[in-house]
């Protein structure tokens, strides 16, 4: 019987930054260089059996055994640690227990209601501080100390996570169903071991619905992750949330990648802007859509990073997006500016900033219109 996992080949290929060579239009597989040869071209990614092979030095085998030997760990910390970067799934019984953690007769936790997560995160993010590593950070990235303060950025604790869990306890606070708690060994505790900062996404009511983690060291070029513990007993998954900050019943609004570059952006500039926190997102997006649309909101400026024209993932993910605020029924166009050294929106507006330009973007309307 074949064993259904949470994620794709793709999925897994995008976080190993796989160089495709082709993809064959019929069926998916994909011919990739070797990260084991080196060779170009020449492994092949079969994409409904979920299996990899080499042509030149040999090496085979499934999906999440191709992220366990480039990444030297075993296949259960490989399968955790796709989940842990997508967000997705829960891990199979033979690889949660191994975290001693888990409890194969427990019964499966719904996610917590909104109020309830947002209450419990909240409270969990006044009980931080952020470290001056962190702050130094955020102040070179344009936002003031007030700024960062209003925002509840924090820095991930270095030790006292279950203490942090008592104390939310007493405070009356719920865990059960919040993204990033879990039990162990029959005490709550919370999975913030990665070292980082804290951004909370928060929803269209200013409610804070996850938190994500801005990594100090990426893990395989990847920035930003989840605090979830849906491969832990009692644990959910966050799923996709999308953050959003600004006027609510703004006529224009500008859609972007990520909670922090929106955040900044919006600071410099008072625009609303709703955050895509990676493309798969793009299936959570409809909700919010509606609501602007009946809020009054008419335009909708796409405002992705300018990735999107060199990489033709960001390029996809893009085009999707205009397609998807098309159907809904707004009036869209697609940001260009014009220093492509300056990948995302946040800066290409501090720089404006910094240089006290009034110029913003080129609007390239062929772009949104070709869709």
């Amino acid at each position: 019987m074949e064993r259904k996992f949470p994620f794709t080949m793709e999925q897994v290929v995008e976080i190993l930054e796989l160089k495709i060579r082709h993809t064959n239009e019929n069926n998916g597989n994909m011919d990739a260089d070797c990260p084991f040869c080196k060779k170009e071209s020449k492994i092949n990614l079969d994409v409904k059996k979920k299996v990899y092979k080499c042509s030149s030095c040999g090496k085979g085998g499934g999906m999440v055994e191709l992220y366990a030997k480039v990444n030297g760990v075993t296949n259960s910390e490989a399968y955790k640690e796709i989940c842990e970067l997508l967000g997705c799934g829960k891990t199979s019984v033979a690889v949660s227990s191994a975290t001693g953690n888990s409890d194969p007769a427990a019964k499966p936790i719904s996610r917590a209601d909104d109020s309830t997560i947002h209450q419990t995160y909240s409270m969990l993010l006044s009980a931080l501080t952020l470290a001056k590593p962190h702050l130094e950070q955020l102040l070179s990235r344009g936002l003031s100390q007030d700024q960062i303060d209003r925002y509840v950025y924090k820095s991930v604790p270095a030790f006292g996570q279950q203490g942090l869990c008592d104390k939310l306890l007493k405070s009356g606070c719920t865990l059960e169903g919040v993204p990033g708690f879990f039990r162990d060994k029959g005490k709550w505790n919370v999975k913030l071991k990665a070292p980082g900062i804290l951004i909370p996404v928060c929803g269209i009511d200013g409610k804070i619905t996850g938190i994500q983690i801005r990594l100090d060291k990426p893990v395989n070029s990847r920035k930003y992750i989840w605090v979830t513990s849906n491969d832990l007993d009692g644990g959910v998954s966050p799923g996709s949330p999308i953050h959003f900050i600004g006027d609510p019943t703004a006529k224009r609004v500008y859609v972007t990648d990520g909670s922090l570059k929106g955040t900044v952006a919006h600071t410099l500039t008072n625009h609303t802007f709703v955050c895509l926190p990676g493309a798969k997102s793009l299936g959570e997006l409809d909700n919010l859509l509606s609501r602007l649309k009946e809020n009054g909101t008419t335009e909708v400026l796409e405002a992705l990073n300018m990735n999107k024209l060199t990489d033709t993932k960001a390029a996809e993910t893009a085009a999707k997006l205009r397609e998807k605020l098309f159907a809904h029924g707004f009036k869209v166009t697609s940001a260009v500016w014009e220093d492509k050294t300056l990948n995302g929106v946040d800066d290409y507006y501090l720089q404006r900033a910094k240089t006290k330009r009034n110029h913003v973007y080129n609007v390239d309307i062929s772009a949104a219109a070709a869709v």
